[in-house]
């Protein structure tokens, strides 16, 4: 998705259309026993896949005023999945007392094959500072969503070039009849010719070689449980194999945290969510809350053990007309012990930074953020339709796009061996400033922002995911 696909995206402003109906009905506290659940559209996608999502059953005695909210949280509930571009939803009522719900869903492509031009950097904004082309690898991703209808994932990856790497990822989400339960198992092997080594005055140094400074494989397996349709339980075990050379470990010898080029970190991991939010990629009511325990280290071998706890909530508020708020804190504490320096990240990587901040880096065995996001919808939700493509999965495009301010704060404190040239380590930041967000279908989201930190440095930012 480039600028230009957007632009012309946002310029194309077409009618709009519902996404939810329901048949009104003069009495809604009127009981009704539902009948027949009917879904059409789902050329691929099980209906089991589809009807796990619903808050009832056939045969379930509800108000008429019950039963449209429950298609309402259904629909929301199916849109948290990357399965449909849009969920439509009626209501036939029936002399007896019985109504018949009809679901209505337009499927997305699910096989996606991507050509990947990647950078040796943290984020885009941080490989733009430096625009060096001769960093790039390349490859290709096979991603495979919904693999076999069944809402399985299917994710392999291959990337050559300065930086060299394997990954494959295999989910399933439902193993037993109750569909509560899922497992999956994910590997990933690669080598490096550069790599981040310290953080000196607040950024991160590379230092690159002819040869692979670092070689690591990480497998992991873990098993879901999910209840009910908003929470989620998993259990991961992870075991990682790092061999480093001496000229990495020499250039810090705190990378490792000890001297041995060789090093094995086992991991077990908890990680809870709870999603309330009426959808993933740019949910605008709802809230989210998680958290993640780790214990690194669990087998003596290892050397290593210490334990850290991250965790994140997220609120969306619609607020009068086109006005909408989201509130945001993270925060990650971790327990003393032995910790590789390349393990224990502090602000400045994927979500974790103050906006402002994106070139810094703060390291840290704690740290806290918390964002704030005010958003009046320029345009609101319109569907593009394009009569000359014939794929439904294409044909109809969902665009909206949204103006805001935003204003975060954020702090990172702890660790051991902080050089005094990070003077962020332990302050207090801020960072307030203005965005545009444009989000279109398959979660594509393009956020351009402009803000003013703390010290008075100015930004202009690209992202590609919601900021909350």
């Amino acid at each position: 998705m480039n600028l230009r696909f957007f632009i012309v995206l946002l310029l194309a402003l077409m009618a709009g259309n519902s996404l939810f109906s329901a048949a009104p009905h003069p009495d809604g506290d009127s009981l009704v026993a539902v009948g027949n659940i009917s879904i059409l559209g789902n050329h691929k996608t099980k209906d089991y896949i589809i009807l796990r999502e619903f808050t009832f059953r056939p045969g379930d005695t509800l108000s008429l005023n019950a039963l449209n909210h429950g298609l309402a949280e259904t629909v929301k509930n199916l849109q948290r999945q990357p399965l449909f571009h849009f969920v439509e939803t009626e209501i036939t009522l029936h002399p007896a007392n019985t109504a018949d719900i009809e679901v209505r869903v337009q499927e997305r492509w699910y096989t996606w094959l991507w050509p990947i031009v990647d950078f040796s950097d943290r984020n885009f904004n941080a490989w733009l500072a430096a625009k060096d082309l001769s960093r790039l690898s390349y490859g290709l991703f096979l991603q495979q969503e919904n693999f076999r209808g069944r809402l399985e994932k299917l994710h392999i990856m291959a990337v050559a070039g300065y930086q060299q790497q394997l990954y494959a990822l295999y989910e399933a989400p439902y193993l037993n009849k109750s569909k509560t339960l899922g497992t999956g198992l994910m590997i990933t092997t690669a080598r490096e010719r550069e790599t981040a080594f310290r953080t000196y005055e607040n950024r991160q140094e590379y230092f690159r070689h002819t040869g692979f400074l670092r070689h690591y494989t990480e497998a992991s397996v873990f098993l879901k449980y999910r209840p009910g349709v908003h929470f989620t339980h998993t259990l991961a075990c992870e075991a990682g194999f790092f061999r480093l050379s001496d000229t990495l470990l020499a250039l810090n010898p705190d990378y490792a945290a000890t001297s041995d080029s060789k090093a094995f970190i086992p991991v077990i991991a908890y990680f809870f969510k709870a999603d309330f939010r009426d959808q993933r990629a740019y949910p605008l009511s709802g809230w989210y809350a998680d958290a993640l325990l780790e214990w690194n280290g669990i087998v003596p071998a290892s050397g290593f053990n210490y334990l850290t706890l991250r965790s994140s909530a997220r609120k969306h508020l619609p607020l009068r007309g086109r006005w909408y708020l989201a509130l945001g804190a993270e925060a990650k504490f971790s327990a003393k012990g032995l910790k590789p320096w390349f393990r224990n990240q502090g602000l400045g990587y994927n979500r974790d930074y103050v906006r402002g901040y994106e070139y810094q880096v703060i390291d840290g065995d704690h740290f806290w953020v918390a964002k704030t996001n005010l958003r009046y919808a320029v345009l609101p939700l319109r569907i593009l339709r394009m009569g000359f493509i014939r794929a439904e999965q294409f044909n109809t495009i969902p665009v909206s796009a949204y103006l805001g301010v935003f204003a975060d704060t954020g702090k990172a404190w702890g660790g051991y061996n902080i050089s005094n040239t990070n003077t962020l380590h332990g302050r207090q930041l801020y960072g307030a400033g203005l965005g545009l967000d444009v989000v279109t279908y398959y979660d594509k989201v393009l956020r351009i922002e402009t803000s003013m930190n703390r010290e008075g440095k100015t930004g202009l930012f690209i992202h590609f995911m919601a900021a909350i």
